[in-house]
């Protein structure tokens, strides 16, 4: 009997492109940080699997050694897996892994005994106006016998009175497919492949505004539902942080939503089997515009924030056998940095700080001199550069990925870290000269990296510091 199941991975990220071919799959290679290289994490292409109509599951090696994230079409999406895995008791022998047509056979179960469940729902007009009729949901329920692909169409709920998706219409949201196992592929999984990364509007959407031209076909959403008539209630409306957030809300669009929805999604994938059930997670996002480039903070360093954050506190993290590790990690983090100091253009970054530090000081009636001078002056332009704060900022951070200059950084200013790291902070309102850089974060306050990643860089500073003699 099957003991305990569930899917793998917990969560994933799909990203939407309006090309018919999956990206590929690929992995991080290493970094290119020689002195004349790029900067830039180098991606590797790896083999990947293609599943065709009927469902046959293949493998396709890589196709020489770039990785094409774009084709005529426009940009790849990426159509994550999710496979079922499990432990059980067979013949009296526990076991675990991926739960197989094998598997199934020796529990006397057949493919279409596993049942798969995907639910997804686009809840951006519902979350600004509240209202049940401006859902768009999506469900497919299908046996893990049937193998054809299975569109995900985004309605409105059956009972709305004033539904933002006519009846007769859909948003689609994408599709999944059920692979069909085999003696290569003997596993048991569903693939989710996004929408295309398309805007639909409202029949009435040429009356209202000409900033938005759609093609006429995807023109049909109702001009009578409540999303067209959503007014915020202010720059401090939680709803629509940060400000203008939706189509329409700024002010010389009187702040009303034109009605524009995207075809972006999240929700559950469940799989049971007989009295068992696994659920994972699905987040639909936009493509990736930079892969070569980590952000210096993910998603992954927030959670592991919540399960790890303690580890980094016990002084052993850092010392003797780990000390190699932990060096690796700082670095690491430190690449990220420097990626994300490529992608941005910290010229802009900190013009709009240094305008939201005056903004501050004005609320609260302190010095608007003081708070202009929390960040960057104006940079001397240098000779052939557009951004001279941004070149600056990706010299400097050019050296940090190499240890011995960071270490010995950290030997001769003992307080590095706590001066130029911008520690987690609640509800700080100051843009300053701390790295992260003018970065706004997803409260609106500045942006700075977990508290996991902050004492990480605290403990490890304190122990290059360590043998260091007193003056020296």
């Amino acid at each position: 009997m099957i003991e305990k199941m569930w899917l793998y991975p917990p969560l994933a990220f799909a990203r939407l492109g309006p090309s018919p071919e999956p990206c590929e799959n690929y992995r991080y290679g290493p970094n290119d940080l020689t002195p004349r290289g790029t900067g830039k994490t180098v991606a590797l292409p790896a083999p990947s699997l293609v599943v065709a109509a009927d469902g046959t599951l293949t493998e396709r090696a890589p196709q020489g050694n770039r990785v094409r994230f774009k084709d005529e079409r426009g940009f790849r999406p990426i159509c994550p897996f999710f496979e079922l895995h499990g432990s059980w008791v067979i013949d009296g022998v526990r076991d675990d892994g991926p739960i197989t047509t094998e598997v199934l056979d020796a529990l006397d179960l057949t493919l279409a005994d596993v049942r798969w469940k995907v639910e997804v729902a686009n809840l951006k007009a519902h979350q600004c106006t509240r209202a049940e009729d401006d859902r768009i949901d999506a469900t497919v329920e299908v046996a893990g016998n049937q193998h054809r692909k299975r569109p995900l169409e985004g309605r409105s709920p059956r009972t709305a009175a004033r539904p933002l998706v006519p009846p007769e219409r859909h948003v689609p949201l994408g599709s999944v497919q059920i692979p069909r196992p085999s003696a290569a592929f003997p596993g048991l999984r569903l693939r989710f492949t996004p929408a295309a990364g398309l805007v639909y509007g409202p029949t009435n959407l040429r009356e209202r505004t000409t900033r938005y031209p759609l093609p006429a076909e995807r023109l049909f959403l109702s001009p009578d539902s409540r999303w067209c008539e959503f007014r915020a209630d202010g720059s401090d409306d939680p709803r629509t942080a940060p400000s203008e957030l939706y189509a329409g809300a700024s002010r010389q669009d009187g702040r009303i939503s034109f009605g524009l929805v995207d075809d972006v999604c999240d929700g559950l994938v469940t799989v049971t089997v007989g009295e068992l059930t696994a659920r994972a997670r699905v987040v639909v996002t936009p493509p990736d515009f930079a892969p070569d480039r980590r952000p210096f903070t993910s998603l992954a360093d927030g959670l592991t924030d919540r399960v790890k954050r303690a580890e980094v506190r016990d002084p052993a993290y850092v010392t003797g056998d780990n000390q190699q590790l932990t060096a690796l990690e700082v670095r690491d983090l430190f690449e990220r940095a420097l990626e994300a100091m490529d992608s941005v253009n910290v010229d802009a970054q900190n013009q709009r700080a240094t305008s939201e530090n005056i903004g501050t000081a004005q609320d609260e009636g302190s010095s608007v001199a003081e708070a202009r001078a929390r960040t960057f002056p104006t940079p001397v332009p240098l000779a052939g550069v557009t951004l001279a704060l941004t070149e600056r900022g990706r010299r400097k951070h050019r050296r940090f990925p190499a240890l011995e200059v960071l270490e010995d950084l950290i030997r001769e200013q003992p307080d590095f870290i706590q001066q130029f790291v911008r520690p987690p902070a609640a509800e700080d309102p100051w843009y300053d000269r701390r790295m992260p850089v003018a970065v706004r974060g997803s409260d609106a306050f500045p942006m700075h990296v977990t508290r996991r990643q902050y004492d990480l860089l605290v403990a490890w500073a304190r122990s290059v510091r360590a043998n260091v003699q007193e003056g020296s």
